[in-house]
């Protein structure tokens, strides 16, 4: 049986948790609303720059064609810095080594975030580059990560670009998915054609690296939204366990320094009685 020194050892190392648990809450909150913020705002500009993709896919596309159809596919894998997020990285780096395992050929691989970096090493899957994803992503990230891309296309060593990354849905679900930086998904909405000044081919040349800049930017934003999200998800749960774990030993200390003082109390008293009788 536990004696109350013992509790209070346990105790102790309880309530440090709780104290760490609660700072990573309230650092992972913060966090979390200025990306939800950022997110939210740069969500309305991608939506702009995605219907304009939608619309002029093939012109778009036509900016950045592709050289060699019989070239690997260039996998984008969008991962955290850290752990402590639950099944974050988990569900998502099980995903991507489910889609890895049924290529032919040993795709490139971009990797973004250092669990992803850790999880190649791990199972000996070559890449080509690794690289910290910031806790809050820069649209210049983006645009760097654009730059390697493109620069893999024009050397024709790439047939495809495929981004995996866990797609936000909200602050309790992330969702691995990936996508095709070069597909459309859906019916383009009728309409007129625009005035393009000072011609078409000019505007889409100008504008197609921005629009492709934009999609690739949204999914950094995600994947680091949505770590924040786990992470914070996390924390409140690891706290509000701490806090629970140290209120039981509190009782339970308590108790049995009530049971004590009880059982004092019964031997004095006996003592006394005995005292008397003699």
């Amino acid at each position: 049986m536990p004696t109350v020194q013992n509790l209070k050892k346990k105790l102790q190392v309880i309530l440090s948790t709780r104290k760490l648990t609660q700072a990573m809450k309230t650092a992972s909150t913060v966090k979390y609303a200025k990306l939800s913020a950022l997110y939210s705002d740069y969500e309305k500009y991608e939506a702009q720059c995605n219907r304009m993709y939608q619309t002029y896919r093939k012109d778009i596309n036509s900016v950045f064609p592709i050289k060699n159809q019989d070239a690997p596919v260039l996998y984008i894998l969008l991962s955290s810095n850290k752990g402590m997020c639950g099944s974050f990285n988990t569900e998502l780096l099980s995903f991507f080594d489910n889609l890895i395992s049924k290529q032919e050929k040993n795709p490139v691989i971009l990797c973004y975030g250092k669990k992803g970096r850790e999880y190649l090493d791990n199972k000996k899957i070559p890449f080509s580059e690794a690289f910290v994803l910031e806790d809050v992503p820069s649209y210049a990230d983006g645009c760097e990560l654009f730059e390697r891309v493109k620069k893999l296309i024009e050397a024709g060593q790439i047939s495809a670009v495929k981004i995996v990354y866990p797609r936000y849905r909200n602050m309790m679900k992330q969702s691995p998915v990936c996508v095709d930086l070069f597909s459309y998904d859906g019916e383009i909405a009728a309409g007129e054609e625009p005035l393009f000044v000072p011609d078409r081919q000019t505007v889409i040349l100008s504008t197609a690296e921005r629009v492709l800049v934009s999609i690739l930017y949204k999914k950094m934003l995600e994947t680091a939204l949505g770590a924040q999200a786990a992470t914070l998800t996390t924390m409140r749960s690891a706290y509000d366990t701490a806090c629970e774990y140290s209120a039981q030993l509190e009782t339970q200390i308590n108790r049995m320094r009530q049971s004590q003082v009880t059982a004092d109390v019964i031997e004095n008293s006996s003592d006394f009685s005995m005292e008397g009788e003699g």
